[in-house]
């Protein structure tokens, strides 16, 4: 293949042609754009491994089945990729985690540290809260996709009746759960953008992040039996 010595642009018809290729590639999904250290960094990362390692940017407001794909909500997201399968991800990295990022996916040194000031978010998120939590596009990368436990989502709006009629099962199941599964409520009329992303075109939608990804989803104002057991079945 061509070989590139800067960062190339990618979307949701060519991404996977991108990560099919026989290189590694460092992925950099963003919705409004990198710092100017960030950008430096990978342009220099680009032109010192080209031939070796791919660099790929990808607009994940453009990008919607991108983003979905790798649970990308806001902010940056740097995932390394190698050999059909994710290696690492970050969430908005500094540079030098890029640089880090690159030279564990060629081999060349450990996985990437998290900085103090990155693991704060999930340290939040480890503690055991007792109750389902708001969030929105402002804090879903930190309350969600960093949260080092599973987060079950409740894509919902004021209008709509079946999901007042589950909102006390999953109050309950907050506090049974707390420390292992974490409650989050999305209003989808409020954040249209993540309802899009994660295809909550009807509601109640509840989605279970792990690891940052979106694996299972329930739609509908199921009994609490039901419910507990679709929660049972993701916590194995």
């Amino acid at each position: 293949m061509p070989q590139f010595n800067t960062p190339i642009n990618t979307n949701d018809q060519s991404l996977e042609r991108v990560l099919a290729n026989p290189l590694p590639v460092l992925l950099v999904l963003s919705d409004n754009g990198l710092s100017a250290p960030v950008q430096t960094s990978l342009e220099q990362i680009a032109r010192e491994e080209a031939g070796k390692l791919l660099v790929a940017k990808l607009n994940t407001r453009e990008n919607p089945a991108a983003a979905r794909r790798f649970g990308a909500a806001g902010g940056t997201l740097i995932v390394t990729w190698k050999g059909g399968a994710e290696q690492a991800r970050l969430v908005n990295p500094e540079p030098e985690q890029v640089r880090a990022a690159a030279a564990h996916v060629l081999g060349h040194g450990p996985a990437p540290r998290v900085t103090q000031a990155a693991q704060r978010p999930a340290s939040k998120a480890s503690s055991a809260v007792t109750h389902p939590i708001r969030v929105d596009e402002a804090n879903f990368g930190d309350e969600v996709l960093s949260s080092p436990l599973p987060v079950l989502v409740d894509f919902w709006a004021a209008w709509c009746g079946p999901c007042r009629m589950i909102a006390p099962t999953l109050d309950k199941f907050a506090q049974e759960y707390a420390g292992k599964l974490r409650i989050a409520k999305l209003n989808v009329d409020q954040n249209p953008r993540l309802a899009q992303m994660y295809g909550a075109h009807s509601i109640p939608l509840l989605v279970l992040f792990k690891g940052g990804k979106p694996v299972q989803q329930i739609l509908g104002a199921h009994p609490e039996p039901s419910l507990r057991k679709f929660v049972e079945q993701a916590l194995r």
